[in-house]
Formats: structure tokens, C-alpha cells, sequence
């Protein structure tokens, strides 16, 4: 039998023992990497806590009232449920805020950290993508670009902007010949042969975006051109009344169909 020998008034140990480690609880041995992971996990939280704060605070979408050149990101964001709010300018108050935007021109959009993204096509890509709207598969995206590039229409009618009315109205009359009609005319070449949708099965931006510029060109918003130019464009009026008629684009204009939007409509062109 051994002998033990009183070591301290907690333990006990053999004498034939000439040191010893002192007795280590199994818990006590796990604290340190115990609270290295507690420190982990409040970190975690931490950073979810704070994504979450950041998804409270919605986009804001800088521009003015009319539809123009955000109105086809106001509807990426609407069909894809993305929240946002509207900072909405008028001729009077705009130029006391055009310093604080990046380009000083809108529209732009205002990410939640406060960041800011100019450039209407550059927004419009980026919302699709929040949206679900911009395909993933890249030859399908690249579809929904060309659609999207080929109808733009403002960058045609741009230069026109500031001009006084009589020669704006009369400037406007012959890019209708020169510029527009051939962006129309090949337009309609794309999408008779597209499908139902610009990119693959299923919308896309650029569905989004061709609609928006097809509505635009019968709204009246552009003095000079005329509100029943579609009319000699049946595939294009087509489209446009099919897409128009999709469920969450319907409600979108069915809340804000007045004025100018009258023509996004259902059958407005």
C-alpha cells in the first residue's frame, strides 16, 4: 500500500512523487479557448446586428419627379420588393443639393452606409442585381444589356434638353428621322426574334429598361414627339402592352398612373 503525505489542505499526493502539476479542472483547462469563441460569437453578433441596421435603413433614389432616366430603377425595385424611398427634387430646390452629388447631376442612388452611385445605367445594373431581375447566366445578361443599350433613347434627345421650345420641338422632329427611327426599326428586328422576353425565358432589366423607353417616347415628356409614335411600330406596341400587363408592373402604375406614367399603362400607347 502507499503513503501519502499531506501536501496542502486541498490534496494529496504520494511521497515517492518528488514534484507535481497542480490538479487542472476539465473546465478550467477549456476556459481560455471558451472565451476566445465567446469572444467570437458577440463579434458575430455584432456584425449581424449591424447588417441588420443597415437593412432598416432602405436606399434612397435621388432624382426628380417625372419618370426620366430613374424610372426604370424605380421599377427594378418595385418588381423585386427592394425598399427604397424617393428623394424627390424640384426646379427649385435642386440646385441647392446639386453639389452634394458625386457628378452633380441625379440621378443617384444612396446605398445604406451613405455611399453614393451615379450614373443611370451603372444604378439600373446594380438595383437588377438587388432585384433578381439581371440574369445570371452571362450570355443572357449580355441579351438584357443589348436590348437595354439599343433602346435608350435619352442619349439621343439629351443635347435637345435646354433649348428654347420652338427649336427643341423642330431638333427633336429630326432625330425622330435620323436617330430614332433606325433605333426602332432595329429594335423590332430584336425582339420578333427574342422570344417573349430580351434575355432567355423569364423578364429581365432589360425588359425593364425597353419598356420604360418605349412608354417615355408616347408619354408627351418629350415636346416634338409625337404620343402615337408607336403606332407605326406594331411589335413594339405589342410588347410594350405585354409587358405593361405583367402582375407587379400593372400595380406599380395602377398607384402612380397620372400624368406623364398615364402612358405605362396597360394599352395607353
Amino acid at each position: 500500500m502507499e503513503h501519502y503525505a499531506i501536501q496542502s489542505a486541498h490534496s494529496v499526493m504520494p511521497t515517492r512523487w518528488t514534484s507535481f502539476r497542480r490538479h487542472v479542472l476539465p473546465s478550467q483547462r477549456c476556459a481560455p479557448a471558451l472565451s476566445q469563441h465567446k469572444k467570437a460569437l458577440q463579434a458575430d453578433y455584432q456584425k449581424i446586428v449591424a447588417q441588420a441596421a443597415l437593412l432598416e435603413t432602405p436606399l434612397k433614389l435621388h432624382y426628380f419627379g417625372f419618370p426620366g432616366r430613374a424610372e426604370a430603377s424605380r421599377l427594378c425595385l418595385a418588381v423585386g420588393n427592394v425598399p427604397y424611398e424617393e428623394v424627390i427634387y424640384t426646379q427649385g430646390t435642386w440646385p441647392e443639393h446639386k453639389g452634394q452629388m458625386p457628378f452633380g447631376q441625379v440621378p443617384v442612388l444612396e446605398m445604406e452606409d451613405g455611399k453614393m452611385l451615379a450614373e443611370s445605367l451603372a444604378i439600373e445594373r446594380y438595383v437588377a442585381k438587388l432585384a433578381g431581375l439581371y440574369p445570371e447566366d452571362p450570355l443572357q445578361a449580355a441579351l438584357a444589356d443589348q436590348a437595354a443599350f439599343l433602346s435608350d433613347i435619352w442619349e439621343v434627345f439629351a443635347h435637345t434638353i435646354y433649348m428654347p421650345l420652338s427649336q427643341k420641338i423642330s431638333v427633336r422632329r429630326e432625330l425622330l428621322v435620323t436617330k430614332i427611327a433606325p433605333k426602332l426599326q432595329n429594335l423590332s428586328k430584336l425582339l420578333e426574334t427574342s422570344g417573349e422576353y430580351v434575355a432567355g425565358g423569364k423578364l429581365s432589366y432589360g425588359d425593364v429598361v425597353v419598356f420604360v423607353n418605349l412608354c417615355s417616347l408616347s408619354s408627351g415628356i418629350l415636346p416634338g414627339v409625337p404620343t402615337d409614335l408607336l403606332k407605326d411600330y406594331p411589335v413594339l406596341k405589342a410588347y410594350r402592352n405585354r409587358i405593361a400587363c405583367i402582375p407587379a408592373i400593372k400595380e406599380f402604375y395602377e398607384k402612380r398612373g397620372e400624368g406623364f406614367r398615364a402612358a405605362f399603362k396597360p394599352d395607353a400607347a
